[in-house]
């Protein structure tokens, strides 16, 4: 009888594999002058700080950091744009359409989750990172163990 085949990417991986791949040496990072105001240095500096201290900032990481930053700080614009405009506008004709400012908003806040959810600043990245990638399995084990 031969072994049986596991399936590509199948198994339980182990903690190591996806524990947090951050720099340790890592205590502080300035905020780059690419920050297009002081909205996006504010997030840089309380992001950063919580990256730091979970040890999931890795210097390759900033670029993508300095994106989310400007993102949060796009996405706040538009908001106030918003607000101070509505949700719609008034066409030519008298007829309402909304606001291109509702467009970039929702633009943003689906960059803001793809690039949250790559440095691990959403709940469910995030709680791969802490977990380290897996539950701890039940002493009776999994059903499909034996697969």
């Amino acid at each position: 009888m031969s072994a049986p085949v596991r399936s590509a990417g199948g198994g339980r991986k182990s903690k190591d594999s996806l524990k947090s791949v951050g720099d340790p040496t890592l205590t502080r990072v300035a905020p780059p002058d690419e920050l297009r105001d002081e909205q996006a240095k504010r997030i840089w500096k309380t992001q950063s700080q919580l990256m730091i201290q979970r040890g999931t900032l890795a210097s390759e990481d900033l670029p993508l950091l300095l994106t989310y930053c400007n993102t949060f700080s796009y996405m706040l614009e538009a908001d106030k744009e918003i607000t101070e405009h509505k949700f719609y506008t008034v066409t030519a004709d008298g007829g309402l359409k909304k606001h291109p400012a509702v467009n970039v908003r929702n633009d943003m806040v689906s960059q803001l989750k793809m690039l949250g959810s790559m440095l691990g600043l959403d709940p469910l990245s995030r709680s791969r990172v802490v977990s380290g990638g897996a539950n701890k399995p039940s002493e009776e084990g999994n059903e499909f163990d034996e697969f």
